[in-house]
């Protein structure tokens, strides 16, 4: 995973300063250490509305000539890198619109390439990288992977399986929902699991056409009243559609 490599690079940088320290004059170069990063996780609605983070500390007892915090994304690019709390502290995380980021805290000498990667995973020189803090920003339903499925109306039940999701980890929101529709959009069922999805029986709803969706949204959506996903109102994200095809 992308984390191990930041960690076996941490892990080697750290080797690398040990065997470097058995110099001539006998200085003790510095061994940065990020410690512990508190505060968080957080959750965000993408709304329009500022949203920023606060409560967050750093370990006082980190070493590292240099500091900086880091944001990156789940596949650890760097999405900004603010060089003190007030500056963390000032970011809208609304403007990046829905998904999830992860805050770290870089300590490090002047070996290291911060300025010149554009992702964590590739930082090298001497350094140590905190614990990360998640941040969301919802909701969003990440986008489902499966099907698409054909079945034959024959009396005989048909069940989808394999369906799941391109990001295990990506959604974000606080309420979640599967939603079966027609090829209109008109609302056939709402199976609250996936495990209920894979329980719908699609022979019984004779020939023709529906699609698998899944629902991230917050209390102000509409999904209780409305028939149609069309209609959808609120603070919502719907993900892409499995096709289930019924000859």
């Amino acid at each position: 995973m992308i984390k191990k490599s930041i960690f076996a690079l941490l892990a080697l940088s750290l080797i690398i300063t040990s065997c470097s320290s058995d110099d001539d004059n006998g200085s003790n170069p510095i061994v940065p250490n990020a410690g512990t990063l508190s505060g968080g996780p957080f959750n965000f609605i993408v709304d329009g509305m500022a949203d920023t983070v606060s409560g967050i500390s750093t370990d006082p007892n980190a070493v590292g000539t240099n500091r900086t915090f880091v944001i990156t994304d789940l596949d650890l690019n760097i999405l900004g890198a603010p060089p003190t709390i007030e500056a963390l502290e000032g970011v809208n995380f609304d403007g990046a619109g829905r998904g999830v980021c992860l805050i770290w805290y870089l300590r490090y000498e002047n070996d290291t390439n911060i300025d010149t990667v554009t992702n964590a995973a590739d930082l090298t020189g001497t350094f140590s990288l905190s614990n990360s803090i998640r941040v969301e920003r919802g909701p969003y339903a990440g986008v489902l992977t499966g099907g698409p499925f054909t079945f034959a109306v024959d009396g005989m039940p048909d069940m989808v399986s394999g369906i799941g999701f391109e990001d295990p980890d990506g959604r974000v929101g606080t309420n979640a929902l599967w939603i079966i529709t027609d090829d209109t959009g008109m609302i056939l069922g709402t199976p609250p699991s996936l495990s209920a999805v894979e329980g719908v029986d699609f022979d019984g709803a004779g020939p023709g056409v529906c699609f698998i969706w899944y629902l991230r949204y917050e209390d102000d959506t509409n999904i209780g009243t409305v028939t149609n996903a069309n209609d959808l109102t609120g603070t919502f994200h719907l993900s892409n559609s499995i096709m289930v095809t019924r000859n």
